[in-house]
């Protein structure tokens, strides 16, 4: 047994030992902290800010219109990028006890209608110029009302002359199509006295290696309890810290980096709908931003841009980064800009509600490992195949479970995947690590086949899903192959039906119908056959290893 070795850090590293258990939620808790921190900018969005008082009012007009619409536990889409509307939608949706559904900007409609149905959303809020595409797959869903916003909503009369003008989709007065201001125009509204901790929140969806993506079930007190864990991990300082509000809230991680764990603390947060590298490196100097959360594509695309040298960074105490292993070299160049700041990598899942481990903001940083487990969270390495756990060591590598009392309580309407998955009240991650003396966690691998690309998590059965439409594929299979700025590229393996013909570009282009543009092969490489075990299944793990030998040789 570990013994959770890891806790013996904890009291020279100024974790908890615990979290206690929360008793309020997270629309009570703005509740308090909007008051304490009234005159306060809470978000700051293309120059316009909004300090406490004002978004705290809006939140309780808009959860006050939205309750003349719908009722307690409807679900309601977030079809948004990040924009003060999320932060302000997301938490007035929650006061009234409804559901916040999480869904990704760049989905396809059929991806959209997929969720929209499984999640049994009845309302979406989007913008203007994602219309379109909701319309499309309206009345294929369960929804009953649109309601819409724009990008330019919120900013600054001065900021608007620098964002470029939005396409006008001609929407017809439907009964089904609200506007997100005229909410705005209801009396405020405070949260339900009788919303409890163990009510569901917020679902955010997972992929997963075979069938659809999944809804983790995300309750008021696994907001909570997280948020607590990252103001201890990242040394949060209460009613000072800036952060950047670049990890999209569509994205597990966003919901606390971008949101929850800003308000929670009385922080201000800097809101970014899109990622551009000078923009960023620009507002970090405007507003003092001293967290800074992302993945290493955008740290690549920083310590690359012409403007960084010049700029002054100072402000950046605390550079945290999941998704992907950050490269040493990386590492280095990010140091030599920021020098006052500490990088810590960290690792988690939607799952275990986002952060499994980390590295300490003040203790031992191991360079290559994702740190140790953080308060509430139990782990342990087993062996995949007998489920005996494996003692400390990079020579006992295994498929890392963990159990905590804020992992999800279930798969929204998926019971069957709910056992797989969570056993006996251990999550099983499906990744593979191993965990030395110290209590240090190490990926070394996935057991799962998904591929990380610029910090999203892709699927290749869902790829390989669309490529198998294409009339002309007889068989494929997707893999992720190395690269330096987006961690991962997918490329995809096609034998074509006999006679066929094809190319890469025609592949890709038809890719582009069906996927976002994450998901999109990058690389197609056409074969005659693929790689099978005796009983016909494609092997994907005999085409990792070839690319891999193959890099290995140039």
């Amino acid at each position: 047994m570990s013994n959770q070795v890891w806790k013996r850090w904890y009291p020279y590293i100024g974790w908890p030992e615990d979290i206690e258990e929360p008793d309020e939620t997270p629309p009570h808790m703005l509740s308090r902290v909007a008051k304490e921190f009234a005159d306060k900018d809470a978000i700051i969005y293309y120059g316009n800010t909004l300090t406490y008082s004002e978004f705290y009012d809006f939140v309780c007009r808009f959860a006050n219109g939205l309750s003349d619409y719908l009722e307690r536990g409807d679900r309601v889409s977030f079809f948004l990028p990040n924009c003060p509307q999320f932060n302000i939608g997301y938490f007035g949706t929650i006061s009234n006890g409804m559901i916040v559904v999480h869904t990704n900007v760049m989905y396809t409609e059929r991806e959209l209608e997929y969720q929209l149905n499984h999640s049994g959303a009845k309302a979406i809020v989007t913008l203007d110029i994602l219309y379109d595409r909701v319309r499309a797959v309206f009345d294929k869903t369960s929804l009953e009302y649109i309601i819409l916003t724009s990008l330019r909503d919120f900013i600054s009369p001065t900021a608007r002359r620098f964002l470029p003008m939005l396409h006008e989709s001609e929407i017809k007065e439907r009964n089904e199509v609200l506007y997100f201001n005229d909410l705005l125009k209801y009396q405020p509204k405070e949260p339900e006295k009788d919303i409890k901790p163990e009510d569901v929140a917020s679902l955010t969806y997972t992929g997963g290696t075979t069938g659809r993506s999944k809804g983790a079930v995300y309750t008021h007190r696994n907001l909570m309890i997280d948020a607590k864990i990252f103001t201890a991990c990242l040394d949060v300082r209460r009613g000072k810290d800036v952060f950047s509000g670049l990890m999209p809230m569509f994205h597990g991680n966003g919901i606390w980096t971008s949101n929850m764990n800003v308000f929670m603390n009385g922080g201000t947060v800097v809101l970014f709908p899109y990622f551009d590298a000078g923009e960023f490196i620009r507002a970090i100097e405007r507003y003092g931003i001293t967290q800074l959360h992302c993945v290493p594509t955008h740290l690549v695309a920083m310590v690359n841009h012409p403007y960084v040298r010049k700029a002054d960074l100072s402000s950046v105490r605390v550079i945290s980064v999941g998704s992907a292993p950050v490269p040493i070299e990386l590492l280095r160049e990010v140091r030599s800009l920021m020098p006052d700041a500490t990088v810590i990598e960290q690792w988690g899942l939607t799952e275990a509600a986002i952060i499994g481990t980390s590295n300490p903001v003040h203790g031992i940083i191991k360079v290559g490992s994702a740190g140790m487990p953080v308060p509430t969270v139990e782990i342990k390495i087993v062996d995949p195949e007998t489920g005996e756990e494996l003692p400390l060591g990079k020579d006992n590598i295994g498929e890392i479970v963990l159990r905590s009392k804020k992992i999800i309580r279930e798969y929204w309407n998926d019971p069957e995947k709910t056992k797989e998955a969570i056993r006996d009240g251990w999550l099983y991650t499906g990744d593979m690590g191993y965990m030395d003396e110290d209590g240090y966690i190490y990926i070394v691998d996935r057991k799962k086949d998904m591929i990380i690309a610029g910090g999203y998590n892709i699927y290749p059965s869902e790829v390989e899903e669309v490529l198998y439409m294409h009339p002309k594929v007889k068989e494929c299979a997707v893999i992720g192959v190395p690269d330096p700025y987006r961690g991962e590229n997918v490329k995809a393996f096609i034998v074509l039906k006999e006679g066929e013909t094809a190319t890469e570009e025609e592949i890709i282009e038809f890719a582009k119908k069906h996927l976002a543009k994450y998901k999109i092969p990058r690389i197609v490489e056409f074969r005659d056959e693929l790689p099978k075990s005796p009983v016909g299944k494609i092997l994907r793990r005999v085409l990792r290893d070839e690319e891999r030998k193959k890099s290995e040789n140039q």
